[in-house]
């Protein structure tokens, strides 16, 4: 009688020792599916000129919420199609800028050059700038952000 009462709280207890550890540790575990960020209006925006826009990003780890500064470049193309872009540069992750005069993406570190979609035009670069998903809303530009591997000629999140 004593061992199957044992045996029956033993199994209970591992039971819940299972359920409470992915009570606690699940959330912490889970891929982060990247929410809608406002990074401001669409009248701001010029057509063919790149403009760097910063904005938060609300980010949970678990039970914990953070707001984290991003940074983006976001070109309005003919007919309002708004193309975003990584602020990393896919070689080794420095920030690149726009230099109006060249109409192009010049990244400072090792020589690397875009065009305005984020075509690699020359240097290192093993692919083009990384996109990101938009949409356009009252107004409103929001973006999925996300961060890329950078030194890999394929698009992979990190």
């Amino acid at each position: 009688m004593v061992r199957a009462i044992t045996t029956v709280f033993g199994f209970i207890g591992i039971v819940t020792a299972f359920i409470l550890a992915g009570f606690g540790i699940g959330p912490v575990l889970k891929k982060r599916e990247p929410a809608w960020s406002d990074v401001g209006t669409v009248s701001d925006l010029v057509e063919n000129e790149p403009q760097e826009r910063r904005f938060f990003e609300t980010i949970k780890r678990g039970w914990k919420e953070e707001r984290v500064e991003r940074s983006l470049w976001l070109v309005k193309r003919p007919g309002g199609v708004i193309n975003a872009f990584s602020p990393s540069c896919p070689h080794l992750g420095c920030g690149y800028r726009w230099v109006q005069k060249e109409t192009r993406f010049v990244c400072p570190c090792h020589a690397s050059v875009f065009d305005i979609d984020g075509r690699v035009l020359s240097g290192p670069a093993p692919r083009n700038l990384d996109t990101l998903e938009t949409k356009v809303d009252s107004g409103r530009v929001y973006v999925k952000f996300l961060v890329f591997q950078v030194g890999i000629s394929g698009k992979k999140i990190a």
